[in-house]
């Protein structure tokens, strides 16, 4: 469900980026720059909404890849004598595969979304070189477009109730935490 959300949010993002892009290479005029203003602050308040509903459930979900891996490693730790327990490892094996990669998943689909930001970087330079090859004789119109650029500037990103970002590092994090931790419950 929620790869489906930030997918959904990041495709129409993207379009709505590339499709402002297009309208400004053709024409930089007032009305255009206030129609871009607009859909640039829709989109940085559909993405707050999205981020209220949603970061408190995807930090959970790290919660629970965390522990499930704890008790995988706790359980593993533990006798292997009695079929309950081989059971239990196999469950707990399952459950934390699928966990993982559903994380996995969400986190390099969050992390589309700095992507996407930073393919708005690259129009907005892109507009400027083309407003500078069209020769913008209205400097009224350079003025505002200089203005837009200043205030569209998006660094939109998901994250687990502000406390992580939804990111491609945040992979190479949680596999330290998960290699320190099950260390340390090895060794005791």
């Amino acid at each position: 469900m929620f790869t489906t959300i930030y997918n959904t949010f990041e495709d129409a993002l993207k379009q709505m980026l590339v499709e402002t892009y297009r309208s400004l290479c053709t024409d930089i005029s007032s009305k255009t720059l206030v129609k871009a203003s607009e859909l640039i602050l829709k989109v940085q308040a559909m993405h707050q909404e999205i981020e209220n509903v949603v970061s408190f459930s995807i930090f959970l979900v790290y919660v629970l890849v965390f522990v499930n891996f704890l008790n995988l490693v706790s359980v593993n730790v533990t006798n292997f004598t009695s079929p309950q327990l081989k059971f239990r490892v196999f469950a707990c094996v399952i459950v934390f595969i699928w966990t993982t990669s559903n994380f996995v998943k969400l986190t390099l689909t969050g992390s589309k979304l700095v992507d996407i930001c930073d393919l708005w970087k690259l129009l907005q330079q892109d507009i400027v070189r083309n407003c500078a090859r069209m020769k913008v004789k209205n400097s009224k119109n350079l003025t505002y477009l200089l203005l837009f650029l200043e205030e569209s500037k998006l660094d939109l990103e998901f994250t687990g109730w502000g406390i992580f970002r939804l990111d491609r590092s945040l992979l190479l994090t949680i596999a330290e935490a998960i290699v320190s931790y099950s260390v340390v419950i090895a060794t005791v």
